[in-house]
């Protein structure tokens, strides 16, 4: 390890300069004292930025691990309610899974596709937020819909016509 001048010349440098400037002895030590932990302060900082994490930036797929994950978390809130992260998913989910049945939560006999439990869950709005159990009625209930629109007789096209 090297020896580094400048503290001490800075040290001399405050004395001599408040010593001719008329300030005592001592005051000039004490000035030069300060110039010369001032100067070390300065040669031990470093000017350039410590590197940030370098972080790995994975390509997350619509329903990986990682979504379920978030999920998860967002789950239950402290009072055993949902959060409002998971009302709105259930949400999109429900408005997805109606639109491949040719619905939409605006049609006014939605609540009785639904039921009404899995409606007042979806269109829930404000406090309290809703359970667990109702969510997992609300699942059930999209399960049973199924992922898609059964044709029947009334379909142009359909096999059954």
């Amino acid at each position: 390890m090297r020896w580094d001048w400048r503290p001490p010349v800075g040290f001399l440098a405050g004395f001599v300069f408040c010593l001719a400037g008329g300030l005592t002895p001592v005051s000039s030590g004490l000035v030069g004292l300060l110039v010369a932990a001032v100067v070390l302060l300065l040669t031990r900082l470093d000017g350039a930025p410590d590197p940030g994490w370098d972080r790995r930036h994975y390509d997350r797929r619509h329903g990986a691990r990682g979504d379920v994950q978030d999920l998860a978390w967002a789950m239950v809130g402290r009072d055993g309610r949902i959060g409002e992260r998971v009302l709105r998913q259930l949400r999109d989910v429900t408005s997805s899974r109606l639109a491949r049945h040719g619905r939409s939560l605006e049609d006014p006999d939605i609540e009785q596709v639904l039921g009404a439990r899995a409606y007042r869950t979806v269109t829930r709005t404000r406090s309290p937020l809703p359970s667990v159990a109702d969510v997992r009625h609300t699942l059930d209930v999209l399960d049973r819909l199924g992922p898609r629109r059964t044709p029947t007789d009334d379909d142009p096209g359909s096999p059954l016509s």
